[in-house]
């Protein structure tokens, strides 16, 4: 079973909804759970989201608890959100996506073997929106118009066609949500 390991804050703050006042948070937080577990419910493979906030609960969430699928935890002693995403990164390896835009949450995860997505990237899937790509003829018509101003760069090696590497990967990983 996947482990899909969400930065609770930090999705929050990629929506632009944070506040640092404590009844937004609290509604945000709230928000954001049914959300996910919307989202999972439409997975076609069984997942298991476990979104992890920084500090201690109200009296009305708990220290943890479910929201469907949703497994919620806060932090409390361990320190921040961060450590304790990294820590069941590292139980998990393999079976883990972390979903964070913090560059050390992303580079320890990485090192643990779980895969990353970006905070925008997820909610993009989780919206179901694409990013749209111009056709071959606008990017033609792009690079006709920009051949006057430019000093035209070398050509690369390889299909010019294909996506890096990079964007290889992140496919791979977002197709597994």
């Amino acid at each position: 079973m996947r482990e899909i390991l969400v930065d609770g804050y930090n999705l929050i703050g990629a929506q632009g909804r944070f506040r640092k006042d404590r009844e937004i948070l609290l509604s945000e937080r709230d928000r954001l759970k049914k959300a996910l577990s919307v989202y999972a419910s439409t997975l076609p493979e069984p997942a298991r989201i476990t979104v992890v906030f920084d500090g201690f609960p109200t009296e009305r969430e708990g220290s943890s608890g479910t929201a469907g699928p949703v497994i919620v935890l806060f932090s409390e002693e361990e320190g921040t959100a961060d450590a304790v995403i990294v820590r069941l990164a590292l139980r998990h390896r393999e079976q883990a996506i972390v979903i964070s835009s913090d560059r050390e949450v992303i580079d320890r995860s990485r090192m643990a073997g779980a895969r990353v997505v970006g905070c925008r990237e997820f909610l993009d899937r989780m919206t179901g929106r694409t990013k749209s790509r111009p056709s071959p003829e606008q990017t033609f018509r792009q690079e006709d118009s920009d051949r006057d101003d430019y000093p035209q760069r070398p050509s690369k090696k390889g299909n010019p066609r294909k996506p890096s590497k990079k964007e290889r990967q992140s496919r791979r990983t977002l197709s597994g949500l």
